[in-house]
């Protein structure tokens, strides 16, 4: 076996080695890695091939230990840009160093700091910086001077479970910190670039063929669509196509992969046939075949770099060079072979490509397709014919790619959809065969005759127009959801993949190869019961906003509050962040959602929760809320017929299973709010109430202020509480004196977003805890927050953290 993939061990080995990095943050020195580089040497000379094979693995081991250093422990000089990180935008000049693209909301690239203004002059800067422009696109290419006002920021992780890790994705890609900038007017054009280089002149042609498409095919879905085919822009989708076509199972279609790079090599080589064919001198003199295979190799690097050069079609481009040259060199290919190859040298050369969501899944599922595809074929050769034999081979290769990629997809997303085994069968032929073949048809014609390219792309338009209606009709379908897969499922399906791929079929390796499935069901039925018999309490970390998880003894669920941005940037809060944590944490559903007052950074997340999650009941303050936000809730709310109920000072409430629950604020006389009425008064009016678990206690507090503070003082009831939530953030103008003598609790919880414009938690508050003793933990300096009681002791963790 390991002669006949002689790259298995270095590609696995070394595959081992990033991934313990990775999630360990282990960093080798290089005077080790050459240590046993050295060893590996020495060992070429002992005739002993076990000695040579431990080597082996022990070298690429670490040097995958090894690789990932430079991108998370870089040094960082005093000039790095990371330095100037304020919460005031600075003046940042640099050259623009990757390809600018358009997003949903705007565009994006990277800027390489050369210098930051200051009020005593240009202060020297480097490091790449993530330059995010909202509102317009801009007429820049690689290599480009420019000069901008952005507000620089540093990446972190909010500390929420299952969170994406942006941080993490920008280091990989050896960008430092990040900047914003409001308008197109606020990008500074200094001088263009004094070198034009391959990269730039494919960026210029790139950015021309773009702006052709979008003026020949103005209805922005369709050129949106035929860019990211063409040019592998997928950025400018709107966003309720690409969830569309992700809902449709074919996204993958839209990421140009070795699907859209064979049909382009295999439209060359036909060409470069037919016009060499006409020609008496060169069928005379060449061997054709052999020549077009060739030809079609400069044509796939092109495409490479002026698609982007992404991990998926760069795997693609390899393998198909791998296998044009085997065939030149009449040898026998091998796609498992061709396989590692690519994966081995991304790798080698791009150590984070691993970990690239597109690199795992192009792999895998091609992966899925050569251990799959060829021995079910031959079970059915003389079966089928023709074309009932192509029928079934697209078939069992569709299968093939969904299964390999079902446990990732799950993963990464939660949900998958079975839906691309059908849709595959219309979807493809469209756009693969159909848009793909005829636009890049189209694009030597906008330099050479644009008036025929814009035929061929009306062409191609249409036929993405149909695809786009078909993708609509299969989104509806429902998917397969599953928010459970860990990490251990992941390394057991790698684990059974390894094993059907290379262990020779028999019935004792069949056992074998059932092993890690079984390791995989029996930690899920390990899993602990949600209902445990006590109080779990989880302020999750989300940001400059709050949003507060509780579960009950009998495993029963109430979510206080849903987060959500300040202000309005065209996310969904609960889509992006919220829901997610929810799922990571084992929610399915809530039997009580509470809104302690209709402010953006409570109410956020709230709407996309009730329509994904089974919500039992719907609680908020006796004066209701205002706001659009607040409007779409109540709409969302009278869709799914969620009961309501409105609480007030007095309301108390008895649970089964020994919770008790008592509101103190607002008064029951207090009048609906309406959209003109102080925003600080709402938070006075916030819902207020105290939770009780025998001896334990915690003091809700929403974002309540001093007034209310003194008017629930004033009636005298018995505040005493284990824990107090920290009102309105940690303001200054919240969780007074009095509070805390009367409360007198042991511990405080305070949500806030790191860094926040706000100064949150004010440092009033927290001299005013740390006088008497009051831990305070912080969302934004522990991340999520768990609290647990049996109730009688309880215990605070911060298990995620923030780095």
């Amino acid at each position: 076996m390991l002669r006949r993939h002689p790259l298995l061990i270095p590609f696995w080995a070394m595959a081992v080695g990033l991934c313990l990095a990775d999630r360990r943050a282990i960093a080798v020195p290089f005077s080790l890695l050459a240590a046993v580089f050295c060893c590996l040497l020495l060992s070429c000379l002992i005739k002993n091939t076990i000695v040579y094979l431990l080597c082996t693995v022990a070298f690429f081991f670490t040097l995958g230990l090894h690789a990932l250093g430079p991108y998370t422990n870089p040094a960082i000089p005093a000039s790095d840009i990371r330095n100037f990180a304020a919460r005031t935008p600075a003046i940042v000049e640099g050259v623009i160093d990757s390809r600018p693209t358009a997003t949903s909301r705007g565009s994006s690239f990277v800027l390489r700091a050369e210098g930051v203004f200051r009020e005593g002059g240009t202060v020297p800067a480097c490091g790449r910086l993530m330059i995010s422009l909202d509102g317009g696109d801009v007429t820049l290419a690689r290599g480009d001077r420019v000069r901008c006002a952005a507000r620089i920021a540093l990446p972190h992780r909010l500390g929420l479970p299952g969170e994406f890790d942006y941080a993490r994705y920008l280091a990989y890609q050896e960008v430092a910190a990040t900047g914003r900038v409001a308008t197109p007017d606020g990008i500074i054009l200094i001088r263009a670039a004094a070198e034009d280089s391959l990269l730039r002149r494919m960026d210029l042609i790139a950015r021309r063929l773009g702006d052709f498409i979008r003026i020949a095919v103005p209805d922005r879905e369709r050129s949106s669509v035929l860019i990211a085919l063409l040019i592998g822009d997928q950025k400018g989708i709107p966003d309720d196509l690409n969830d569309a076509y992700t809902r449709a199972g074919v996204n993958h279609i839209l990421s140009i992969s070795g699907f859209h790079v064979g049909i382009i090599a295999w439209f060359m080589v036909m060409a470069t046939l037919f016009l060499a064919t006409r020609s008496e001198f060169l069928a005379l003199r060449l061997d054709l075949r052999r020549t077009a295979l060739l030809i079609a190799l400069p044509a796939m690097l092109a495409y490479l770099f002026l698609s982007g050069a992404a991990p998926a079609t760069s795997r693609s481009v390899i393998m198909l060079a791998a296998f044009v040259l085997a065939l030149h060199a009449e040898r026998e290919s091998d796609p498992l072979n061709a396989l590692l190859l690519a994966a081995f040298l991304l790798v080698v050369l791009t150590p984070p490509s691993l970990f690239d969501l597109s690199f795992q899944l192009s792999f895998l599922a091609l992966w899925g397709i050569v251990i799959a595809a060829p021995p079910i074929m031959e079970r059915l050769r003389g079966v089928t014919r023709g074309w009932q034999r192509n029928l079934v081979q697209f078939v069992v290769v569709s299968c093939a790619a969904s299964c390999a990629t079902m446990v990732p997809v799950l993963f990464y997303f939660g949900q998958a959809s079975l839906n691309g085994i059908i849709s595959n069968f219309l979807i493809v032929p469209i756009l693969g065969y159909g848009a793909v073949l005829t636009g890049s048809s189209a694009l030597p014609f906008v330099y050479l005759f644009p008036p025929a390219a814009r035929v061929l792309l009306w062409c191609a338009a249409q036929l993405t127009a149909l695809s786009n209606w078909l993708v609509a009709l299969f989104a509806r379908l429902p998917l397969f959801s599953f928010h459970g897969i860990s990490r251990l499922d992941m390394a057991c399906f790698i684990c059974f993949m390894v094993l059907v791929t290379f262990l020779h079929r028999s019935r004792r390796t069949f056992a074998l190869c059932a092993l890690p499935p079984l390791v995989a069901v029996a930690a899920h039925l390990n899993t602990p019961a949600a209902a445990d018999g006590r109080l779990h309490i989880t302020m999750l970390s989300v940001g400059q906003g709050e949003s507060l998880l509780i579960r009950s003894p009998n495993g029963e669920t109430m979510l206080v509050d849903g987060g959500g941005y300040l202000y309005d940037n065209g996310r969904d809060f609960g889509r992006q962040t919220l829901g997610p944590a929810l799922w990571k944490l084992g929610v399915r559903r809530i039997d009580r959602l509470v809104l302690t007052h209709s402010h953006p950074d409570h109410i956020g997340g709230m709407p996309f929760i009730v329509r994904t999650f089974p919500v039992r009941e719907f609680w908020e303050p006796v004066q209701g809320g205002v706001g659009d936000q607040y409007e779409q809730l109540q709409a969302v709310l009278g869709e799914r017929r969620v009961p309501r109920r409105r609480l007030a000072a007095g309301d108390a409430f008895v649970f089964g299973d020994g919770i008790e629950l008592t509101v103190l604020s607002p008064p029951r006389g207090a009048l609906p709010w309406r959209p003109s009425d102080d925003e600080m008064g709402m938070n006075d009016e916030s819902l207020v109430f105290r939770l009780r678990f025998r001896s334990f206690s915690m003091l809700f507090t929403g974002d309540a202020g001093f007034p209310a503070e003194e008017r629930m003082l004033a009636d005298k009831d018995n505040f005493a509480s284990t824990v107090l939530k920290a009102g309105h953030h940690g303001s200054r103008y919240s969780t007074s004196e009095m509070l805390l003598d009367k409360v007198s609790p042991s511990v405080a919880l305070i949500s806030a977003g790191r860094g926040n414009s706000f100064g949150l938690p004010a440092r009033q508050t927290l001299d005013r805890l740390a006088r008497r003793g009051i831990h305070a933990w912080r969302t934004d300096r522990d991340g999520t927050i768990e609290l647990t009681s049996d109730g009688e002791g309880w215990s605070v963790k911060a298990p995620y953290g923030t780095e």
